[in-house]
């Protein structure tokens, strides 16, 4: 599939979801802009082993929901239950693609934000250092590597 049509199609996804179906006159118009706008800065999309992407859905979704359970414990118990904290995340993948999108849902996972990568690695707050934040960090990033494979150019 060439990249405009994957561009296409992920922003007539995105206009469908912001839009609540409607106002396609209008949006039709913006999405081709979007496209031009996106091909004309040269924006090449990463290569990705669509085989890998259910078991990345299922333990992203999965650690979201245990993320959001956290939150509302914390939230709603008496006492606070934190120990925060900076950390670092020694990175083991190469893609960029793959590091760019962890320490974009880093945030997402329970207790946990990346601020910054400094070479191989990541910087990261969490609300609790006692917590095994690693485990989540490794196997997130473990996914995204498969997803996200090192091109044979790029090596």
């Amino acid at each position: 599939m060439s990249t405009a049509t994957v561009l296409t199609v992920i922003y007539a996804g995105l206009w469908l979801l912001l839009s609540n179906n409607q106002g396609w006159g209008f949006g039709v118009v913006f999405i081709a802009l979007a496209v031009l706008c996106a091909l004309s800065a040269g924006l090449s999309l990463p290569r990705v082993a669509w085989r890998f992407l259910p078991g990345f859905l299922a333990f992203f979704g999965g650690r979201m929901v245990l993320g959001g359970i956290d939150v509302a414990r914390r939230t709603l118990g008496r006492r606070t239950d934190v120990k925060p904290g900076w950390v670092q995340h020694k990175l083991s993948t190469s893609s960029d693609s793959a590091r760019l999108l962890l320490s974009a849902i880093c945030g997402l996972l329970p207790g946990t934000l990346a601020a910054r990568i400094d070479g191989d690695i990541m910087q990261v707050h969490t609300l609790d250092t006692r917590r095994d934040w690693q485990s989540d960090l490794t196997s997130l990033e473990s996914y995204l590597a498969r997803l996200f494979p090192v091109s044979k150019e790029a090596s």
